[in-house]
């Protein structure tokens, strides 16, 4: 396999497709290779899968939603050709941000293979991975075209969305699974209900109706209500005989050669699988190649271990996985800037503390970048934590040397004036005068050579202090003082000044700090608000679908069935009430308490 880089873009293009799942001793496994691609790829996917019987065409549809006539291997003959689930990445053009991930799967009910739990593994992972789930029949939608899908109605069996399974377990189905599309291959068909013209996804849904009561009725029935419960949306696409020459030759036929009502139905199917919104998501948050390769290796791994994949260990692993990637990522950065910061030499307080705010935000920038949103806020907390600390051993490890360095300078500007007080100089008429004149320059030049330490204040202030008093001693022997000068003190008003620059430092740093903090939270909080409204969105679409399935049992005179809707309605409304304001309002009363304490 072969990878280019797109010069449009900074995502890889896959120029042939790749094995992604492949069978060994009877289990699935996933190929290294292909996980690989897929983790380099950080643009959201819009993941399309295809199912259906062996021999059907599958591989030659979805080269033609790659955008060519090679690709997926197809071949014309007897024997099935693609084998587990091969992938192929390929950009979308019309959304440049985004990446269309084609997953061709093996043949349902492929005598060769004999084995039906394989069937309803790949499928079961088809549907779980792709955004939108294409299933390839031919002929027209018959019982045998419904019971080739009776994979559906394991579904139950075969997935699991919760840790804690109960009788509402299948009910949410049908917040995480695909929009299914129909494609009829070689329909010959008129497309007219009594008479009167429809459109193929009114054939659909009228083939998907139910009917009364009779015993054999019930695999008939169950199969229909299968896909639609569990599937939100759903389209039909019907394609007539491609040509009337040999179609084993339908890849290398010109558009010219085949029929135009295939041509033009093969387009309308192109555009709009390219023009669909149904991005992969999962907890409402975007699925990108690195995310997907995630999912689908924890799929595979539980297949392969005997258990049922389940979707809320999986995603909740994969919230565990980015997150603490994301906080990883962030903290080697925020590491590396101040490492940078620490070798600079010279550094002020205000400004140690400017840049560690401004570093400190943009360390978030990149966790957000990359995170899942968790309630928990745990690697939010991690992060900051481990910010924290690296700044406070930098500051401690900065403030060592600058008070050293501030010290020496220190002594060296005040040796003369050190030695005046040792011998006595400074105790006679006239003495305060000169010893306030010493002490003023020494000062002053103090200040200029440490302008830039961080220390220079709290050091002049510490030496003042506890000098202090032998500047009194000299003031109050001197003789020549008047009354007025001798209420004024030497230092007090340079000490003054020291402590009122120290103060102003404090409260810059805390207002710096403030502005970070509401910096950082206002990022948190319009993360946590996409995401939850991403979610409010999904679970809005399938009250909205339920409703609709209600009503469309009712017409159909289906009380049961329309009450067991209502009952799935109010299900996900209840879900709708838990997942809104009040948990954003706990969670974001949780961070702020958080921010506060540090």
């Amino acid at each position: 396999m072969s990878v280019t880089e797109d010069p449009t873009a900074t995502k890889q293009k896959m120029v042939e497709p790749l094995q992604l799942v492949y069978n060994e001793d009877e289990k699935l496994v996933l190929n290294p290779e292909a996980l690989k691609v897929l983790r380099s790829i950080e643009d959201p996917m819009l993941v399309v899968a295809v199912v259906g019987a062996a021999r059907t065409g599958k591989s030659y549809l979805m080269n033609c939603l790659a955008g060519g006539k090679k690709g997926f291997s197809v071949d014309s003959t007897i024997q099935s050709h693609t084998k587990g689930i091969w992938m192929w990445c390929q950009p979308l053009p019309q959304r440049p941000n985004e990446v269309l991930l084609l997953l061709d799967t093996e043949g349902l009910g492929d005598p060769e293979k004999g084995d039906i739990d394989n069937d309803h593994f790949i499928y079961s992972l088809a549907i779980l991975l792709s955004s939108i789930l294409i299933y390839n029949g031919q002929r027209n939608i018959d019982q045998q075209s419904l019971q080739d899908l009776h994979f559906v109605t394991e579904l139950s069996k075969r997935i699991q969305m919760r840790s804690q399974p109960d009788v509402s377990n299948s009910w949410d189905f049908i917040r995480f699974f695909p929009e299914f599309v129909w494609l009829i291959r070689d329909f010959t068909l008129k497309l007219k209900i009594d008479g009167k013209a429809v459109t193929p996804n009114e054939y659909l849904e009228h083939r998907l109706k139910l009917k009364d009561g009779e015993k054999q009725d019930k695999e008939y029935n169950e199969l229909r209500r299968c896909i639609r419960n569990n599937f939100p949306s759903r389209c039909c696409f019907v394609f007539p005989f491609p040509t009337t020459n040999d179609v084993e030759q339908l890849q290398e036929l010109e558009d010219k050669d085949l029929n135009m009502d295939f041509v033009n139905e093969r387009q309308s199917l192109i555009n709009y699988i390219h023009t669909h919104n149904k991005v992969k998501r999962v907890g409402g948050q975007l699925v990108t190649g690195r995310r997907f390769a995630e999912l689908t290796k924890s799929y595979v791994d539980m297949m392969a271990n005997g258990v049922l994949p389940c979707v809320e260990n999986s995603v909740a692993k994969l919230v565990e996985v980015e997150n603490q990637a994301a906080a990883d990522e962030a903290l080697k950065f925020y590491n590396d800037e101040m490492k940078k910061i620490s070798e600079s030499g010279c550094l002020t307080m205000r400004k140690l503390v400017e840049y560690y705010n401004t570093k400190s935000i943009e360390a978030f920038n990149i966790f957000q970048k990359r995170c899942m949103n968790d309630d928990s806020g745990k690697h939010i907390e991690q992060l900051q934590e481990k910010m924290s600390s690296t700044y406070k051993s930098l500051m401690v490890e900065m403030k060592t040397k600058s008070q050293d360095e501030c010290e020496t300078l220190l002594k060296k500007v005040m040796s003369s004036i050190k030695e005046n007080l040792t011998s006595k100089h400074y105790q006679r008429p006239g003495g305060f005068q000169e010893l306030k004149k010493d002490l003023d320059k020494a000062i002053k030049e103090y200040e200029e050579k440490t302008k830039n330490l961080m220390e220079g204040c709290a050091v002049l202030s510490h030496f003042l202090e506890k000098e202090k008093h032998h500047f009194d001693h000299v003031q109050e022997i001197d003789s020549m003082l008047t009354e007025e000068q001798m209420r004024i003190s030497a230092v007090e008003e340079n000490l003054l000044n020291l402590k009122r620059e120290i103060q102003k430092m404090e409260q810059e740093r805390k207002a710096s700090e403030e502005h970070r903090n509401k910096e950082i939270m206002d990022q948190i909080r319009k993360r946590f608000e996409d995401g939850k409204m991403c979610s409010m969105e999904e679970l809005k679409e399938a009250m909205k679908h339920m409703m609709s399935e209600m009503e469309k049992y009712q017409d159909e005179g289906r009380k049961e069935d329309a009450e067991r809707a209502r009952q799935r309605y109010k299900y996900l409304k209840k879900k709708y009430e838990e997942a809104s304001e009040s948990s954003f309002v706990k969670f974001i009363r949780r961070l702020l308490r958080l921010f506060q304490s540090w």
